[in-house]
């Protein structure tokens, strides 16, 4: 996979922005003005480059001639799939994707995983749930509906039993502090 050098070139020339302004060292409003606002530019490439990194969707593994590869590229397209999914695909649905009988490609999921299919899924919709809750601002009722919950009670009670704390009181935790 060729690897788009754009987003590096872009980092590089803020910091180097960034290291004159210091440099000048004039300290005015006007210059500090521009550093928090280069600053900022920054930090939101940096986050938009990490996230591309970071996408499971975005996966290189392979789509779905996994019967013969070896476990970890198993595990790894099966997490890409379903991840992909939102954690939303049936048994049936991935089973069949790859090749497998429902039964045994839920055996093969506790294998790899330690999981049974179905906790599988749930894993991965908490986990998809932790980061949106984490790093965004959507409301409980838009995530618990993009993961395939009926209801934001059925997405509470499944993510507090995993975690131990409601999805509430995680985000008051652990997610992103509004600016004052």
């Amino acid at each position: 996979m060729k690897r788009d050098r754009s987003s590096d070139l872009v980092c590089h020339n803020y910091l180097n922005l960034l290291d004159l302004l210091s440099q000048a060292g004039r300290g005015d409003a006007y210059d500090d003005f521009q550093s928090q606002r280069l600053f900022g530019l920054l930090c939101t490439e940096l986050l938009h480059h990490y996230q591309v990194k970071i996408n499971a969707a975005a996966s290189t593994f392979p789509v779905k001639q996994i019967r013969h590869a070896g476990p970890d590229t198993q595990a790894g397209a099966i997490l890409t799939y379903l991840t992909g999914k939102n954690g939303q695909a049936s048994l049936r649905e991935a089973a069949a994707y790859f090749g497998y009988q429902p039964n045994y490609f839920s055996r093969l999921c506790r294998k790899l995983f330690g999981h049974d299919f179905v906790h599988l899924r749930i894993l991965i919709r908490m986990n998809i749930a932790e980061n949106e809750l984490r790093l965004t601002n959507k409301r409980l009722e838009e995530i618990s509906s993009e993961l395939g919950y009926q209801d934001v009670a059925n997405f509470s009670k499944a993510f507090s039993q995993l975690k131990g704390i409601t999805p509430g009181a995680f985000r008051k935790k652990y997610g992103i502090k509004k600016a004052r």
